[in-house]
Order: C-alpha cells, then sequence, then structure tokens
C-alpha cells in the first residue's frame, strides 16, 4: 500500500458554539484519508473499532473503493464521542458511553506498530500517524522504518499533548525522529510559548523538521528547507462544517511531501481538500475521476497566483 492512516474511528455527535448539533457523523483520522483520497487511490486506513464499523462506516468505504482490511475489530462497539466546540474553534471531546468505556478500552483502542507492519513495505510512500506522544507505537518506530525504508512519516499532533506543559520536552524529541508534522496555530503557541504567527513560524524553521502549519480560516504554510510558503483557505462562503478539516489538510501534506511536490503546490492542495472537507457534515462524501482534474487545475491556476506572493 504508497499510503497508510492511522488513527482512531469515531462516530460523532457534534455540538457547535451556537447551541445547534448534528449526530451520528463519522470522525476521526478518516479525514486524513479525505486528504489523501482526492489525489491518490491507494490508501488505507489503519484503525481500530467494534464489530459495528460496517453499520457506521460501511456505505462510505463501498461507494469510495476503500479496503477494509486494515480494520482492528478489537473494541465490544465503535467509540462514539460528543465533540463541543468553543468560540475560539477549539474544543472538548468526551466518550457518549461514558468515563468506564473510555477508562476500561483506552488501551485497547490505541493504534499498535503490529496493526501497521502487515500492510507496508519498501514501495510505501507515506505514513500518517495521529497517536499521542506517550503512547507505545512510537517505541517501534524502528521497526516501521525497517519494514518500510522509503516512507515519510508524518504526525499530526495531539491538542492534549500540546496542552500538557510536562509533555513538551518529549514532543520536540519525537518531532526530530519523524520526517513532518502538523498543529494549529493556538497548539504552536502553547508548545513553543510564542505570542504570534510570526514568532510560532520562528520557532517551527528553527526546529527543523518540516511542518504544516494551519492558521485557522486563514489558511496554512508549508515550512520546509528555512521557509515558509502560505496559501489561503478556499471557498469559505460555502463552509458548512469545519469539522475534520486540520486532519485532511494534513493527510494531503503527508502525500505532497512524499512525492516530492514543491511545498507552495502542496499548501494549495492541502486546502483545496480542506474546502472540499467543509462542505458538509461528515467526510466529502464520494471522491471520482473527474473531482481529482477538477482539483489539479485549480491547482495550477492557483499556484500562478501566488508564486508572485510567496
Amino acid at each position: 500500500m504508497s499510503y497508510i492512516i492511522s488513527g482512531c474511528t469515531l462516530v460523532d455527535d457534534i455540538i457547535y458554539p451556537n447551541g445547534q448539533s448534528v449526530t451520528g457523523q463519522l470522525g476521526g483520522s478518516i479525514y486524513a484519508l479525505t486528504g489523501i483520497k482526492p489525489y491518490a487511490d491507494d490508501v488505507l486506513f489503519v484503525t481500530t473499532a467494534g464489530p459495528d464499523f460496517a453499520d457506521y462506516y460501511g456505505e462510505y468505504y463501498r461507494r469510495n473503493g476503500l479496503s477494509m482490511a486494515g480494520v482492528q475489530s478489537v473494541l465490544p462497539h465503535t467509540r462514539h464521542n460528543i465533540l463541543a466546540y468553543n468560540t475560539e474553534g477549539r474544543w472538548r471531546e468526551y466518550s457518549k458511553h461514558g468515563v468506564d468505556f473510555e477508562l476500561t478500552w483506552s488501551n485497547t483502542s490505541r493504534i499498535q506498530a503490529a496493526q501497521i507492519l502487515p500492510h507496508v513495505s519498501p514501495l510505501t510512500r507515506g505514513i500518517y500517524f495521529e497517536s499521542a506522544v506517550r503512547e507505545p507505537i512510537w517505541r517501534d518506530l524502528p521497526a516501521v522504518r525497517a519494514a518500510a525504508p522509503q516512507a515519510k512519516l508524518m504526525w499530526e499532533l495531539l491538542p492534549s499533548d500540546c496542552d500538557a506543559p510536562n509533555r513538551h520536552a518529549a514532543i520536540r524529541k519525537l518531532i526530530q525522529r519523524i520526517d513532518i508534522y502538523s498543529l494549529n496555530l493556538p497548539e504552536s503557541m502553547v508548545l513553543f510559548g510564542t505570542t504570534s504567527e510570526a514568532d510560532s513560524i520562528a520557532a517551527i524553521i528553527a526546529l527543523g523538521t518540516p511542518c504544516l502549519f494551519r492558521v485557522g480560516t486563514r489558511g496554512a504554510y508549508m515550512i520546509q528547507d528555512g521557509r515558509a510558503w502560505f496559501a489561503p483557505s478556499y471557498d469559505l462562503d460555502a463552509t458548512v462544517d469545519p469539522t475534520g478539516c486540520g486532519n485532511c489538510a494534513t493527510g494531503t501534506a503527508l502525500y505532497g511531501y512524499a512525492q516530492g511536490l514543491h511545498p507552495l503546490r502542496t499548501v494549495v492542495m492541502a486546502n483545496l481538500a480542506a474546502a472540499l472537507n467543509a462542505r458538509q457534515y461528515g467526510p466529502y462524501p464520494a471522491f471520482t475521476p473527474a473531482l481529482r482534474q477538477e482539483l489539479l487545475d485549480r491547482v495550477a491556476t492557483e499556484l500562478v497566483r501566488l508564486e508572485g506572493e510567496n
């Protein structure tokens, strides 16, 4: 498999700052897959779930030609969370099944290297991780590297890690061990102790590892080789729900970096994928060859427009 997305599977009930809500939405790391799927078909989601996974995700998988080979049925039922946003775009998340379920099954739900290894090879181009800094999968990173020596490893940082000062040293060390990472502006300010976007960019450049730096509705930067390339958000007037846009853009950034694309092209592609994601509740419903060509045509147009600004 060329690309692996590893992370949690969720069903989300979402509460917005204005009090409106939606229920039963597909959620979790599936959004990262929707950042690769617009541009490449050879992608697999490695995740943990319950025997009811197909009840929630089966139709989406069939519609988009996805394989269930990476789904590990190790839980009594698929995790179902309440996702409550605040007015700053941050959120708190908790289990609909209660604290006891999370305490009992949280370790089992974590992605293990043994679940990834059967699906990678020397031909694998990229692997996405959405695992906390203290999860055991990171101890097995050498085994993943050995099985997929050409793969670029992307880590999307978790807000809970960034919000814990006692984890910051471990985060910085892990960033040095992977190939590319992704975080947003509020997370960067907490992690690096910065007070502005410019200061966060400088801190990311100083750390050295390439980064997709997301700055909310303004857009995102691809920071690489000592420079920051910016692309704006697209189609904001068509936004219905921004849930998962960060994961989606991060998936595209992994694809672009692993393919060796120019950083500006990568961030434009990432923001266009995120714009698709925001058009509806839940992941974008269906990826087609016509949609891919439409996106690539827009990428070409945007590159001409933005090259003079970067």
